[in-house]
């Protein structure tokens, strides 16, 4: 199905990648991991939680008639209840990521996305076609910011009323019903020549430094994956303004999949 596929991942800092992704001949998937609160009630970092999201995803996305959100919701499932025992899991901060997933069969695109990370898709002669989920970003009366383990984030507190609860936003984390709040549809393959997920890391690309979506599309065509890495870097290197933002770098990880 995919002629060509270019896929990498770079970390925002010192700190391990919390950000995964996995590719098969017929879907693939990218997560960001939500970086950790302190007291979270985990005994596994963020990158565990991502690779064990990942891994349980890997087992349930080859089952064709299985729905997307349902591949996700058995997947979280999975690995709350692999941590179940160790740690405290109604924790409203306990360790979350961020997903997009693409499936292919049957001559369908099947996409799903809970969180802000996205998919991308492109016919020849067409604009992309974005499909993410802005919630957090649209939250209602949100408090100020404040620093939690050295980032400037919303107070946990706050976070507890609106994680995973309805009229907040959701990410995968202990709760299986959130896949049911992810947002997924279906289209048509044929004519398809592109198709690419991202972290929020490199969807910073055209959200905050005024790239196209289309200019994204071709850079990582000609170039690969790696080469919007290295954009996204420059471009936050030279931003005034990023050191005021939570993060001057975030990990950011894409996947192209070029299609027959």
């Amino acid at each position: 199905m995919f002629v060509q596929v270019s896929a990498a991942t770079l970390a925002g800092g010192p700190e391990p990648n919390e950000d995964y992704y996995l590719v098969s001949p017929s879907w693939a998937l990218v997560l960001d991991g939500v970086t950790r609160y302190p007291e979270d009630g985990c005994v596994h970092d963020v990158p565990w939680y991502a690779a064990a999201l990942g891994a349980a995803l890997a087992e349930r996305l080859p089952e064709s008639d299985r729905s997307l959100r349902s591949c996700l919701a058995g997947a979280i499932e999975a690995v709350t209840e692999a941590h179940r025992l160790s740690c405290d899991l109604s924790n409203p901060v306990s360790p979350a990521a961020t997903v997009a997933i693409v499936r292919f069969g049957g001559g369908r695109l099947e996409w799903l996305v809970l969180g802000d990370c996205a998919v991308v898709w492109r016919a020849p002669g067409r604009d992309p076609h974005v499909e993410s989920d802005d919630r957090l970003a649209h939250l209602a009366d949100p408090p100020p910011a404040v620093d939690l383990g050295g980032i400037r984030r919303y107070p946990i507190d706050y976070i507890a009323r609106v994680r995973n609860c309805p009229g907040g936003f959701w990410v995968a984390s202990a709760e299986p019903e959130a896949a049911e709040q992810a947002r997924a549809g279906v289209v048509p393959a044929d004519g398809l020549e592109a198709v690419a997920l991202f972290t929020d890391g490199l969807t910073r690309l055209v959200e905050r430094y005024g790239r196209t979506w289309s200019e994204v599309l071709d850079a990582a065509a000609a170039h690969g994956v790696p080469r919007l890495l290295a954009r996204v870097r420059e471009a936050e290197n030279n931003d005034p303004g990023a050191i005021a933002r939570a993060k001057r770098h975030d990990d950011a990880t894409g996947v192209l999949l070029q299609l027959a």
